[in-house]
């Protein structure tokens, strides 16, 4: 059971707080709809900025400040609130505030999935037609069918990715623009290579010791694995589960087995089951914090029954486990990462990969069409041109696509005799510089 005057201080608190310094993310919130907002995504993402750049939207609009209430469900003083509770919130602000009845009122509700049952609240407090309701959460969950069910197509939904390289910049004051890029190449080129290296959350972006990045990552990593999955999945053995995790983390940018990862901790004398280990894997991804990639196939059955491959949220997390030296690796989860952010903003988007005699890191498809195959190379030679190349030039051909691409950190000297394969530095496509590339 809650306490209610600590609700009541609670409320007081968020209504008049002041909004701290934000970056605007590279996402467009459609604000002129009357739905829910739901913004999900890993934690430490950014969701509560967000909130509060939409905020920001809003009093510049001449939306009255006391017609905003912010609750952030992971404050303790909510422990033990319930979805029957939400009329004392709105009650508790009423009594606090003097509401413009002239415009509506805005509820931010931030980290919704702790409570239960919010589903049901949230939608009656819609249905009153007095709401605009924004919600952010740390699940899976607030994506999938049950909760489309529950609000009956009343939400719109976002997945906030911790920094884009665009975001990142402008998160180091720097203006990426075509003019300063190229003026400020070797800034741009370091840039880059931290990025790939300690990846894009807001925090760790802004943290200047290498040391101090490290254990902020690992903190998150904590977080993630004893809060979103370990509690709310309700696993006993939290060591299992961080060999499980653990093991996903080393495989990252690479195809990923459940049954091998079973026979190794059957080796090592874990005692788990199989549908055990592949539902910590299931967990892993239901909170933003791993990804698997299916292979390319005409096939539907095939495109479902081959290895995938692993990807992780952020290449930051690569620190937690061994120095992150494999470049290679790092580009291409940065890549991938990119893709799904591009996948956010574009419907029809949808990523593979595909391995039959040769790998493509990356297939494109748009509305069930082939559009781009993408491969990614930390540093293109002379011993490796031909490697990357021929597979790209092979399934131009297959699938009669416009371009194949080549992603690098490091340009080749040599010339491709194909004018369909386009070479690319990582810098110019996250910064979507060369018009040519998606």
């Amino acid at each position: 059971m809650y306490n209610k005057e600590s609700v009541v201080r609670a409320i007081a608190e968020f209504m008049a707080m002041e909004f701290p310094y934000t970056i605007n993310r590279d996402i467009n919130i459609d604000l002129s709809t009357h739905k829910i907002i739901v913004l999900a995504g890993v934690r430490r993402a950014g969701k509560t900025y967000e909130l509060f750049n939409i905020t920001k939207s809003l009093l510049s609009q001449d939306i009255p400040r006391e017609n905003i209430l912010y609750i952030n469900f992971e404050d303790e003083r909510f422990l033990g609130f319930k979805a029957t509770d939400f009329d004392f919130i709105i009650d508790t602000f009423y009594s606090l505030t003097t509401i413009d009845v002239t415009h509506k009122i805005y509820l931010f509700f931030d980290e919704i999935q702790n409570i239960e049952g919010w589903e049901r609240a949230i939608r009656r407090l819609y249905d009153t037609n007095k709401f605009e309701i924004f919600l952010t959460g740390s699940s899976s969950k607030l994506l999938s069918a049950e909760i489309s069910t529950a609000l009956v197509g009343r939400n719109l939904t976002y997945v906030i990715y911790p920094f884009s390289f665009r975001e990142f910049l402008l998160s180091r004051s720097f203006n990426p623009d075509r003019l300063s890029i190229y003026s400020e190449l070797p800034q741009i080129k370091k840039y880059s290579l931290e990025y790939i290296t300690y990846g894009g959350f807001p925090e760790i972006t802004l943290t200047k010791n290498e040391d101090t990045k490290r254990r902020i990552i690992s903190s998150y990593y904590d977080s993630i694995l004893f809060n979103d999955i370990s509690k709310r999945y309700a696993i006993s053995n939290v060591n299992i589960l961080k060999l499980v995790v653990g093991y996903a983390i080393n495989s990252y940018s690479s195809p990923f087995s459940v049954s091998k990862l079973y026979n190794y901790l059957k080796s090592i004398h874990i005692e788990i089951s199989k549908k055990t280990v592949n539902n910590y894997i299931n967990y892993a991804e239901s909170v933003f914090f791993l990804f698997m990639n299916m292979k390319f196939s005409a096939s539907y059955k095939k495109m479902h029954q081959s290895r995938k491959k692993a990807y992780l949220i952020d290449n930051g997390f690569t620190l937690l486990y061994k120095k992150s030296d494999d470049m290679g690796k790092l580009l291409e989860n940065a890549v991938y990462i990119e893709l799904l952010r591009r996948k956010e903003k574009t419907p029809g988007i949808d990523i593979f990969y595909f391995g039959e005699d040769s790998e493509i890191d990356f297939i494109i498809t748009r509305n069930n069409s082939v559009t781009q195959a993408i491969q990614v190379c930390y540093n293109l030679n002379a011993s490796n041109i031909n490697r990357e190349v021929k597979p790209l030039t092979k399934f131009i051909d297959t699938y009669n696509i416009k371009e194949g691409l080549i992603i690098v950190m490091e340009m080749a000297d040599d010339e491709i005799n194909d004018n369909r394969i386009k070479i690319v530095n990582f810098y110019e496509w996250a910064l979507s510089l060369n018009e040519n590339v998606e």
